[in-house]
């Protein structure tokens, strides 16, 4: 006879949370209609601002590219919010992984930085990610728990800044999960929301909750949405995964709202894509968010590449989140791209020292980004070389080209080459094609 023990209750919860996740999405996605992301009115007045980044990675080297962005980004938020007619810097979230492996050392040069660069008028917030258990999960994670105490404070959290909550957990003790965390965080979610009328609560972890967010079907939380599910208002935010915060599939809305909050240090994308999980350049990595609540309840969400010291184009207006206004659903963003186009698109080959020949081509362009290309070459009619490789949509310094090594070719041979570019969403641009005699 068929014994329903715990694993299979549990497995059974996971098929439920999952059912649940994808009802939600498609319902979510309705109605079909396109057209543009809702945009902030031009008299958005915040009362409250804070910044929201993730995976600093410090190693303790004063150094480090990736200290040296974390002083950035607070130099550069008390100098916007100077710029701003509501001229307030209220917090700063580092949604885990501040440390790379949680070693004393990488604690007191994060403390140091806040200490040089964090005014009293800024409230600093921090929960833990997995690279704070590093250095001790392979015997006993909770020394890394109570060493984080030691250096920062409560491993959980819960403010309150102008009438709104912001809620943060971290790990379990095991450094992995967050099942014993479930029961607190309904408790502060169901707290905040008796005492904030129709407004968001903010909530922050370091995996994003299990397929929502870009990246959280690799690298997120499945016990998550447990909680997270029954409460519309919630607007999550996570780190976790390095991918793109500029990437449209970043926010999503389905039961509830969440984000990824990108990465102060390397990117990354999805492990099972077609270019692979590491794209160009991938250390050139220091993106967070902006994001401004105003007296009514209604969030915009500005995302800024502190490489280039720019903003991306990405900015989020959440408006409504009480009756469900989920304007940033999987299927209605997708519903309003469409396949990535070429545009002038120009190609030539050149040969280097070496006696190989490069291509080098002009991208595509979409609605929101060109997320990857697939190349493929052929002599006289066969397959000859074939490339897939990741766009350039999180690099604001790069140029919409691209040079490919097609190998060494055989001269007055006749080539064909054929790209297809992808979006967001998987669809596909027409072929663009270039021939050439080598």
């Amino acid at each position: 006879m068929f014994s329903f023990n715990n694993v299979g209750r549990t497995m059974l919860a996971k098929l439920v949370v999952s059912l649940y996740v994808i009802v939600s999405v498609l319902f979510t996605g309705l109605p079909f209609g396109a057209g543009d992301d809702p945009a902030a009115p031009e008299d958005f007045t915040p009362v409250v601002r804070f910044a929201v980044c993730s995976d600093v990675h410090l190693n303790g080297e004063e150094d480090q590219a990736e200290a040296q962005r974390l002083r950035k980004l607070i130099d550069f938020m008390y100098d916007y919010s100077a710029s701003q007619p509501y001229g307030k810097f209220d917090a700063l979230v580092c949604v885990g992984d501040i440390a790379t492996h949680g070693y004393e050392d990488e604690y007191v040069l994060f403390n140091s930085i806040i200490d040089e660069k964090l005014r009293d008028e800024t409230q600093l917030m921090i929960c833990t990610g997995n690279h704070e258990y590093i250095a001790t999960r392979d015997f006993d994670a909770s020394q890394s728990a109570r060493l984080f105490e030691k250096m920062e404070g409560d491993l959980d959290t819960h403010y309150t800044l102008n009438g709104y909550h912001f809620i943060l957990a971290s790990y379990d003790d095991n450094g992995k999960t967050f099942s014993g965390k479930l029961d607190w965080l309904e408790e502060q979610i169901t707290a905040a929301e008796k005492d904030s009328a129709d407004k968001p609560v903010f909530v922050f972890q370091h995996p994003g909750p299990f397929a929502t967010v870009y990246g959280s079907i690799n690298w997120g939380d499945f016990d998550l949405n447990k909680v997270f599910l029954k409460h519309p208002r919630v607007v999550d935010f996570s780190g976790h995964s390095h991918y793109p915060v500029n990437d449209p599939r970043t926010i999503w809305q389905g039961g509830y709202t969440a984000l990824g909050c990108g990465t102060l240090s390397y990117f990354e994308t999805e492990l099972d894509a077609i270019a692979g999980n590491f794209p160009y350049d991938v250390e050139n990595a220091a993106q967070f968010y902006i994001v401004e609540a105003d007296k009514d309840g209604n969030v915009r969400i500005k995302s800024y590449d502190l490489i280039t010291d720019a903003f991306f184009d990405n900015e989020y207006y959440l408006t409504g989140l009480a009756k469900r206004n989920f304007d940033y659903s999987y299927l209605k963003r997708k519903n309003r791209d469409s396949a990535p186009v070429w545009e002038d698109a120009q190609a030539q080959t050149s040969v280097n020292e070496a006696g190989e020949t490069l291509l080098k081509f002009t991208g595509a362009t979409d609605k929101y980004v060109v997320e990857s290309y697939k190349l493929s070459v052929t002599e006289n009619g066969l397959p000859f070389f074939s490339d897939n490789f990741s766009g350039k949509y999180m690099y604001l310094y790069e140029e919409n080209e691209y040079e490919v090594n097609l190998g060494t070719l055989t001269p007055g041979k006749k080539y064909s080459v054929q790209i297809v570019a992808l979006n967001a969403y998987a669809e596909t641009s027409k072929p663009f094609t270039y021939d050439f005699t080598a």
